[in-house]
């Protein structure tokens, strides 16, 4: 009975690591900053505009609008009407501040469902976020994009 086990276990292993990951690909990102006086996402896509945005909680977000959420929208491809199980993106955020310091959000997801269209879109809000600059990093399969967000805030000195 334990020989039997042994070949069990061992054909189950072999099974499992002859398992390949799902055919990922990450396609887009695109970005919008949450306009707090007007209630809604902006309408440009920031990745794509090249938008700069200086002192966005001050007023300096598009059309005059406050801003410090922002948005980022991955879209992905995988194979139709599929599943897939063992299918992950990593994504890296790197926010760096005026000292240098970095704040790093690292996000992994899993759990696609791809439709007729074999389209997925995931997304990650970052809060208080629009005074630093933002590096986004994917990694998706095979396939791996960047962008970068120019966000800043000037410093405001007390008076003496």
């Amino acid at each position: 009975m334990s020989a039997r086990r042994t070949v069990l276990a061992t054909a189950i292993l072999a099974l499992a690591g002859g398992v390949q990951a799902a055919e990922l690909k990450i396609t887009d990102i695109k970005a919008y900053v949450f306009l707090e006086q007007a209630g809604k996402l902006s309408d440009d896509d920031l990745v794509s505009g090249a938008q700069t945005l200086v002192d966005a909680p001050r007023g300096g977000a598009l059309g005059g609008d406050t801003a410090t959420g922002v948005l980022i929208d991955f879209t992905f491809e995988g194979d139709k009407n599929a599943s897939p199980k063992y299918a992950t993106a990593v994504i890296d955020l790197t926010q760096t501040g005026h000292s240098g310091q970095q704040v790093v959000t690292h996000k992994a997801f899993t759990n696609f469902i791809f439709g007729p269209d074999g389209v997925e879109h995931k997304v990650v809000f970052l809060e208080n976020a629009t005074c630093m600059p933002l590096a986004i990093q994917v990694h998706a399969g095979k396939t791996q994009k960047t962008a970068k967000l120019d966000f800043s805030c000037t410093e405001v000195r007390a008076e003496k």
